[in-house]
């Protein structure tokens, strides 16, 4: 597979700032590090008057108005760090070819792989109840093993419907009232439709703030 000079770039820097440590598994690592570097680029670009005149009627494309502004930074913070849809024409316009996306999504993939095959010490698991969201705390250094165990027997007389432990933006492992349990992990997959580049989202409603 072909790969561009400069996502190699941002992804060996990455690499040697991380060094011989094992940080927490982020979503889309090299991705957003891709995104938030061309884009800082490109705003330094933005004396230019042609640049700073198509980056204008970029803005109108997206039925925008300069009063927009602070919108439109939100929207573009949303793109640079995958939380929304990309449009393909904003990849265009920061400078970032297929080729690029390719290469970073690839090692993300990589690093995704990777990171689920680690062992993990869950703090705690959800129980999902009628009336809300109980969250139990683990004992300390329990493994992802035992705390299914924790999970499956915990009984404090409450009628649930299904209890989660989960691993953020990796996986969540999902107990039934039988004690069957299955796993869905969340892989960082890049969709390509029409004009937009979809990242694919990790449905982990049921791992929030517990509900009182």
């Amino acid at each position: 597979m072909k790969t561009n000079k400069g996502a190699a770039q941002t992804i060996e820097l990455e690499k040697e700032k991380a060094g011989n440590q094992s940080p927490a598994y982020e979503r889309f690592f090299y991705t957003r590090h891709l995104l938030n570097n061309k884009y800082h680029d490109f705003i330094v670009k933005l004396g230019d008057k042609k640049k700073l005149q198509e980056f204008k009627s970029f803005i109108q494309s997206l039925e925008m108005s300069d009063a927009d502004f602070s919108q439109l930074l939100d929207r573009i913070n949303d793109w640079n760090n995958l939380q929304a849809p990309i449009p393909l024409e904003y990849l265009d316009f920061i400078g970032i070819k297929p080729i690029s996306i390719e290469t970073t999504a690839k090692a993300d993939m990589d690093l995704f792989k990777k990171s689920i095959q680690n062992t993990f010490y869950p703090g705690c698991f959800f129980v999902n109840v009628p009336h809300g969201l109980i969250s139990v705390a683990l004992p300390q250094g329990t493994n992802e093993k035992e705390a299914i165990r924790h999970a499956i027997n915990w009984n404090e007389n409450e009628d649930f419907i299904s209890k989660y432990i989960c691993i953020k933006d990796l996986k969540t492992i999902i107990i039934q009232p039988n004690g069957n349990y299955y796993t869905i992990t969340y892989p960082p997959i890049l969709t390509r439709r029409k004009n937009l580049l979809i990242p694919s989202r990790v449905e982990d409603s049921n791992c929030g703030k517990p509900q009182s």
